[in-house]
């Protein structure tokens, strides 16, 4: 390949295109295809021909719809390209190799892409294109230069690039590379991710690591050069067959592996929250925890904790049980929750979100990152890792008798990153990261309504509608902002959004939906000798109830409005307070002395 100078969309791409194709051939495989994509010349003067991305698939034997990725860029720009990245196609291609005849209960993905250093615009359409089909894709490994090590550096070791969305990946990646290749140890970047195609991954919520050589890419004075050639730009063979050993090793334990149960989610209703996780057809049982204690060991892939409170916040997840040998897998993912009252449409908020993060105390914030912000000599910011906010609204139901709804706020904000810079490629906007405006009615799959631009100094108005989703008894929407941070840029950093409203038409006019659910109830004073206040702001008429402590129902009155309820029958002691509607109901403990 270094033979060839190999811009994407010139006669040399498309030659070594077809060259990868024929080995792939020679190996075996038969479903092969080329996925095309618009490249624009590099310069006005060039001709365009459309070497495309070589995707070979190994279909797997028990899950043939679970992927795992071994890609890398098979383009140039500036030279021959050993290292940069002859190497890592090299990788792909001996990954594919070995891996022809050995079974796999998943299904194994290779991909040579073209038109990476163009900015991923060969890799940004795949990664969409998978996201639209809804591909389970596991992870991907990104063999992205893999042969040079600094003379003075001594004994190997093998490098990787990731950020928070593919913290598990590289844990696994890690253990099982070295305990394949003890004595060539793998490390995270000391400098967080890496460019590449990882990133067009990331952008759609698949986990993916950049497996290379470039922490020590300042030392490496060939990269990009017309001496990125073996011997110099990939003077370290030993490396590049220690990283195809670990991505060999890994691939082909995690698509055999007994895995965690997936997709776990923690979702409210009206008097309980309803754990679900995905089946995954190897597992006798599974055991569900709540705070870290276990709940309940069920053959179902559900379960329905009834037994919370209002404000309360609680944490599940659940692990898988063979029942013949005794094994249990690692803990699923945790979906932590509040239980909380729905919202009451219509609903509208100012509150703003700033700097970074989604600070407002009405928001559920799911999860933060941002290891280390530094300053340089000249003011730039750095960002050497990789950052999220994530911002919900809390749920409410939308139901079947509502014609129209919509939800509108105002955003403005200006991010620094690179995740987002695929997405922009033809506008060439190097430091654009941004925003996606996402719904769930599950909270298993966030469904992405809009991405909006990182770079808004004024205020934008956006409005969606909820239309799709008239009839679920539960909805939540939710505001994601995240980027890679890594790029050095000297750029105010913000993130603001005010005026949301979710609004919606009953007839022929703006309705008042009248909620099911009770989310307040106040009994005073408490204790109390006699008379006391029930209040619940509740506008409609509702049932108050009062029982004792083993479920005996002392007294009911079906039409009651806030206001006095004289109980002086009760003896001394404690009871519940119980108002109700047909849906819902809230329970107070009462002391009488």
């Amino acid at each position: 390949m270094q033979q060839f100078h190999r811009i994407a969309n010139t006669p040399a791409a498309f030659e070594v295109q077809n060259y990868l194709v024929n080995q792939f051939e020679s190996y075996g495989y038969e479903d092969i295809s080329l996925h095309t994509f618009y490249c624009p010349p590099w310069s006005l003067s060039q001709d365009t021909i459309a070497a495309a991305n070589v995707v070979v698939l190994k279909k797997g034997l028990v899950f043939p719809d679970e992927y795992i990725i071994i890609c890398g860029h098979y383009d140039t720009y500036d030279g021959p390209g050993a290292d940069c990245n002859a190497s890592g196609t090299a990788g792909i291609l001996e990954c594919a190799r070995l891996l022809k005849d050995f079974p796999t209960k998943r299904s194994i993905i290779f991909v040579p892409f073209n038109a990476t250093e163009m900015y991923l615009v060969g890799s940004h359409p795949f990664a969409e294109m998978c996201a639209a089909k809804n591909m389970n894709i596991l992870g991907v490994f990104n063999l992205d230069m893999i042969g040079f090590y600094p003379e003075d550096m001594g004994n190997i070791t093998m490098g990787t690039g990731y950020s928070y969305i593919s913290k598990n990946l590289f844990d696994y990646y890690s253990h099982v590379a070295n305990l394949y290749l003890p004595n060539i140890p793998t490390f995270q970047f000391s400098f967080g991710d890496e460019h590449g195609e990882q990133w067009s991954f990331h952008i759609f919520g698949y986990p993916g690591l950049y497996i290379g050589d470039t922490e020590y890419l300042t030392k490496n004075p060939y990269v990009h050069t017309l001496s990125d050639t073996l011997g110099s730009g990939v003077n370290r063979l030993d490396l590049a067959k220690a990283f195809v050993q670990a991505v060999i090793s890994a691939t082909a334990e995690l698509a055999n592996a007994w895995l965690p149960p997936q997709k776990l989610s923690a979702c409210q209703g009206i008097d309980k929250i309803t754990v679900s996780w995905d089946n995954d057809g190897e597992s006798s049982s599974y055991k569900i925890f709540k705070n870290n204690v276990l709940l309940e060991e069920t053959k179902n892939n559900f379960y329905e904790d009834y037994d919370v409170e209002l404000e309360n916040k609680y944490e599940y997840f659940v692990i898988a049980v063979n029942g013949t040998t005794g094994k249990e897998t690692a803990p699923s993912n945790k979906d932590k929750v509040t239980f909380v009252a729905p919202l009451q449409l219509p609903y509208s908020n100012d509150f703003k979100v700033d700097k970074y993060g989604f600070e407002q105390t009405d928001w559920a914030l799911k999860e933060y990152v941002n290891k280390s912000t530094l300053c340089n000599a000249s003011g730039y910011t750095l960002f050497p890792d990789n950052y999220l906010s994530i911002a919900e609204l809390d749920w409410f139901s939308i139901p079947n008798n509502i014609e129209n709804i919509s939800i509108s706020f105002k955003w403005a904000g200006n991010i620094v990153g690179e995740w987002y810079q695929a997405a922009y490629i033809h506008k060439h906007d190097w430091n654009n990261a941004g925003m996606w405006f996402e719904v769930t009615n599950d909270r298993k799959t966030w469904h992405k309504l809009a991405y909006i631009s990182g770079k808004n100094n004024s205020w934008i108005d956006c409005e969606f509608s909820l239309n799709d989703y008239i009839g679920s008894d539960f909805f939540q929407a939710r505001f994601r902002l995240e980027s890679s941070g890594h790029y050095d840029r000297k750029y105010t950093k913000r993130a603001n959004i005010t005026d949301v409203e979710i609004v919606f038409t009953e007839g022929n006019g703006i309705g008042k939906y009248e909620s099911p659910y009770l989310t307040n109830l106040f009994v005073s004073p408490n204790p109390t000798t006699g008379i006391v206040t029930i209040t619940t702001f509740q506008e409609n008429d509702y049932q108050i109830s009062v029982y004792d402590l083993m479920g005996k129902q002392l007294f009911q009155q079906d039409a009651f409005r806030d206001g006095s309820l004289d109980i002086s029958f009760l003896a001394k002691g404690t009871y519940l307070v119980v108002a109700s509607l047909p849906k819902h109901s809230v329970a107070k403990k009462l002391v009488v002395f």
